[in-house]
């Protein structure tokens, strides 16, 4: 059933209502709506009441309360760059990395998140493969959207053609704000849910945030997993195993995320993008044959083309595609399937976090609770044994 809203501003909404895609920002005629921070750190929007006209329009553009429409994929795949030296710049098998690389040398362009040089995950719009190669790598942290949508929209109408690459919210917005445009294609990625920024920085803070000059959120150098690398601005580097990260623990138990990430319209098997990725976890006890045509050790896509012209771009960007059900694909990747879920912690640790927005409180509560001996032991054992290990425990 279709759900019915009457309410006028964004501001009347709930926070489980908002996803934070700052498309109302963009679609303000009168340019009086901005993203701020709530009293968690989780952007919403903020209307300046002596410039708005009250149009409606923002809550009537809004792509939670009103989703965009969403298609069974056309195929479904485990999926791996044909270029196997370039597959460990990216988080898993390297299909979003592929495909942007290709398209920039058609004379595309290509929208992504980076963590630009003050450690902030925003979104860019460029043709520079340099440039490009930021956006590799999975970014556990909500992007900054502002000015995006414009750009896209704008290079669009001066001729270019744009890959636009984010969360489905952020997806569904692009495609609102461009009107589905047909030199747009959009590659969405399998989203759990986003923690803020402000949860970030505060995280970095436990590792001296202001001699960072980097940070990577999956480095392939520890295997296909979770695990975060800092790079320093002295030229040294620290690894840190993903168990022993109270900001990795809660995030990969779904404990941080803003509240509409636990009611996602977009989380569910229908999908709204033309192209979607993510990481096959499970490839191996679903599929136990792809072992002997898959280096599984270097991380491995699942891909899911929604669109004939997403069919035809995968075809042409030198990626081996192995079909596979899309049962075998949901079944390691929950948000296909329905929204994450969170248990009581999650208000303990944002009563924690609220106490004074520092992390060192969630950091003291994960070191008393979740903390464990094995987390430890486990980190100190080499790489390549630990992925012995989760392949015969079926991890992978």
């Amino acid at each position: 059933m279709k759900k019915v809203f009457e309410k006028q501003r964004v501001t009347d909404f709930e926070s489980k209502e908002c996803s934070g895609c700052g498309l109302c920002e963009n679609v303000c005629p009168k340019g009086c709506i901005t993203m701020s921070e709530d009293s968690l750190g989780y952007k919403r929007p903020l209307i300046d009441d002596s410039n708005c006209i009250d149009c409606g329009l923002c809550s009537k553009q809004c792509v939670i309360v009103h989703p965009t429409e969403t298609i069974t994929p056309m195929t479904t795949s485990a999926a791996v760059r044909s270029n196997k030296d370039k597959i460990k710049l990216s988080s898993s098998g390297g299909v979003f990395a592929a495909i942007a690389e290709h398209l920039i040398s058609k004379g595309w362009m290509v929208a992504g998140c980076i963590i630009d040089a003050d450690l902030n995950p925003r979104h860019i719009l460029t043709d520079d493969v340099k440039e490009l190669r930021r956006m590799y790598g999975s970014k556990y942290v909500q992007s900054d959207t502002n000015g995006i949508y414009k750009s896209v929209k704008d290079a669009i109408k001066s001729g270019k053609k744009v890959l636009f690459s984010g969360t489905p919210c952020q997806v569904a917005a692009v495609k609102r704000y461009t009107k589905s445009n047909e030199n747009l294609l959009t590659i969405e990625v399998i989203c759990h849910g986003v923690p803020n920024v402000k949860m970030f920085h505060s995280s970095l803070e436990l590792y001296n945030k202001v001699s960072i000059k980097d940070f990577l959120f999956r480095d392939k150098g520890q295997g296909w997993t979770f695990n975060n690398l800092i790079v320093y601005k002295n030229g040294s580097v620290k690894k840190i195993n993903h168990r022993l990260s109270s900001y990795m623990t809660y995030f990969l138990e779904g404990e941080t995320y803003r509240d509409s990430c636990y009611e996602c319209p977009y989380a569910k098997s229908e999908r709204g993008a033309d192209i979607t990725i993510g990481d096959f976890w499970g490839i191996v006890g679903r599929r136990a044959d792809l072992k002997e045509k898959i280096d599984i050790e270097k991380g491995v896509s699942c891909l899911l083309v929604n669109s004939e012209r997403g069919k035809t771009v995968v075809e042409s960007c030198g990626i081996e595609q192995y079909t596979v059900s899309y049962e075998d694909i949901k079944d390691g990747n929950e948000p296909l399937n329905h929204p994450s879920r969170h248990t009581d912690k999650r208000s303990v640790i944002l009563t924690e976090w609220r106490k004074r927005m520092n992390w060192a409180e969630v950091n003291q509560y994960w070191k008393k609770h979740d903390f464990k001996l094995s987390y430890l032991i486990w980190s100190s054992i080499p790489v390549s044994l630990q992925h012995k290990i989760r392949l015969l425990l079926g991890k992978r």
